[in-house]
């Protein structure tokens, strides 16, 4: 008798477990729920390349063989740490091939799409174009943030959602139930709260369990498995604790913004996701006071690239220290925020004449006059969108300001 193991003794218990169909499908009613727009898509056999995003064992690469396997679609799937533009090219030729002979697409699963760089994804571009293929590509990063913007403009957008906990009980239940586990309640509870909302961490934990068999108690399995609530606490999820560290940045408390930082490292979070927090952090409440914040969150962002943990910590402590103790200022935040708000209320004015391409000689170019500064209108509102804060630095660049166009910025 065939059960689910019989040929696939090697295979970890989260790949032999993967749903296949949407009925077993967990989490995510947002992207495929009865009113969602790929749920009514998938009702009509239609599909448009899509990124799907978010955190790691939330489903992205499940649903996606989901769905090649409702739409009877060809399945590859390939991941860009391994794979290159001569592999996408080859899956091309063949999508195209596939079409032809059999009128059947194919559906390309690009596994860490944001490691492609912007050449790469151009290239890759190209053929989402051209229909060669369907891509899915997936990503724990927000692909506005590392996918060029004309590869975001032709596909769709999905942001799949940590499960919650019910959402982990009910996929640990399912599990123990397929292969034959039993279990307490009480620890269905504890993985549920210790796989802080990842699928694929849960069923491995089942894995552990079901492989260390019942010569151990569970309280010693507990003890195995040890436990991240201690610094992440599942009703004080990231989302809290990373405002609490950017809160007590822009506070300037040095001593709290490295206690946070402290929490979520021990947890287990991306050093990516806290740099990047930084970076955000330097631009937002320090900008013009002190312009050498955004260069070393920057230089934490790149370290985070090639320094892991546990020596990453360090650098991550210093810029967060840093930019604690910085002077703060939120005039290019606030100077943004109100351009935004004008234009959304319909200030749209046309570009000078002596500034378009075609006047060149109407324009006066600065380089050619004391100071290298001209007086000339560069818009026709007369307003102050960039206000200087009280500080240092930009009380120097108000006085310059201020000298050139003989106008208060206040």
């Amino acid at each position: 008798m065939e059960t689910l193991f019989s040929n696939n003794q090697n295979r970890p218990l989260s790949y032999l477990l993967k749903p296949s169909n949407l009925k077993d499908f967990v989490g995510q009613k947002h992207i495929i729920g009865e009113n969602s727009i790929l749920g009514k898509l998938l009702k009509r056999g239609k599909l448009v390349s899509s990124i799907f995003y978010g955190s790691p064992g939330t489903g992205k690469t499940s649903l996606a063989m989901i769905i090649s396997q409702m739409l009877d679609c060809y399945f590859v799937s390939l991941n860009a740490t391994s794979s290159g533009i001569n592999d996408i090219k080859r899956e091309a030729e063949n999508a195209e091939e596939k079409l032809k002979l059999y009128d059947k697409k194919t559906i390309v699963f690009l596994d860490e799409i944001h490691r492609f760089n912007k050449s790469q994804q151009d290239i890759l571009l190209e053929y989402v174009e051209k229909g060669s293929f369907i891509l899915i590509g997936a990503t724990t990063e927000n692909p506005i943030y590392i996918l060029n913007n004309a590869l975001i403009s032709r596909v769709m957008l999905f942001e799949f959602y940590k499960l919650t906990e019910d959402e982990i009980k009910s996929l640990i239940v399912n599990s123990i139930e397929k292969i034959d586990l039993k279990i307490s309640k009480e620890l269905v509870e504890y993985i549920s709260e210790l796989s802080f909302g990842d699928g694929r961490t849960a069923i491995n934990y089942i894995e552990l369990i079901r492989e260390i068999g019942t010569e151990v108690t569970e309280e010693e399995i507990k003890d195995l498995l040890g436990s991240r609530k201690e610094y992440y606490n599942k009703k004080e999820d990231k989302y809290n604790i990373i405002s609490a560290f950017i809160k007590s940045i822009r506070g300037s408390d040095p001593d709290a913004a490295v206690y946070w930082l402290g929490r979520m490292l021990k947890g287990g979070e991306d050093p990516r996701y806290i740099a990047r927090r930084l970076m955000v952090h330097a631009a937002e409440d320090i900008g013009l006071a002190n312009p050498e914040a955004l260069t070393m969150a920057n230089n934490a962002m790149s370290a985070t690239e090639k320094i892991g943990m546990p020596e990453v910590r360090i650098i991550l402590s210093e810029v967060t220290i840093y930019l604690a103790i910085s002077t703060k200022s939120n005039s290019a935040y606030n100077a943004i925020g109100s351009v935004f708000k004008d234009i959304e209320n319909g200030l749209v004015e046309e570009v000078p004449i002596h500034l378009r391409n075609e006047n060149k000689k109407l324009y006066k170019y600065p380089h050619n006059y004391e100071n290298n500064f001209v007086k000339q209108k560069y818009m026709e509102i007369n307003k102050n969108y960039y206000r200087p804060n009280n500080n240092r630095n930009e009380n120097m660049i108000k006085e310059k300001l201020e000298k050139f166009w003989g106008k208060i910025y206040e």
